[in-house]
């Protein structure tokens, strides 16, 4: 089985400043109230650091992987580790000043072999599945912060 490169990038711009961005993008235990139910997200371990912070993703039809916080720069970006049995890399939450507030990227680095990922990578591109998700989220992620600060 080949190894499937898994590189992706996904963007957003928030009214919101970087540091309001950062309490939701940084407060993992809530992942699973706003994240979209298909991911099943489940937090299995928070540090107060964010370092070592472990939770799962399951999107639907998929199989479960973990996703452990290894690095973090307030309120800049967050560092995942990704790790499971057939996948594995990094992604990384940037949070990037702009004149309109925040630009929110999310970019992966990871591989897989897995033989359901190889066959789905010929019918449809992985990369639109990946950024289908990351709109579900950056939708979701824009309710949060609209909460947080509606006046922005």
């Amino acid at each position: 089985m080949p190894t499937i490169p898994l590189q992706f990038s996904d963007e957003i711009l928030v009214p919101q400043s970087p540091a309001t961005v950062w309490s939701v993008l940084a407060n993992m235990a809530e992942y699973p109230a706003w994240w979209p139910q298909y991911l099943f997200v489940r937090l299995l371990h928070a540090e107060a650091d964010l370092i070592g912070t472990e939770f799962t993703i399951r999107p639907y039809g998929w199989r479960s992987f973990l996703c452990r916080v290894t690095a973090c720069e307030q309120p800049a970006s967050i560092r995942l580790q990704y790790d499971s049995s057939y996948m594995r890399g990094t992604a990384q939450w940037r949070l990037e000043p702009a004149q309109q507030g925040t630009r929110v990227i999310y970019a992966m680095d990871a591989t897989t072999q897995d033989v359901m990922v190889y066959l789905t990578s010929f019918i449809i591109s992985l990369q639109s599945i990946h950024s289908s998700s990351m709109r579900a989220i950056f939708r979701n992620l824009t309710k949060q912060l609209r909460r947080i600060d509606p006046a922005a």
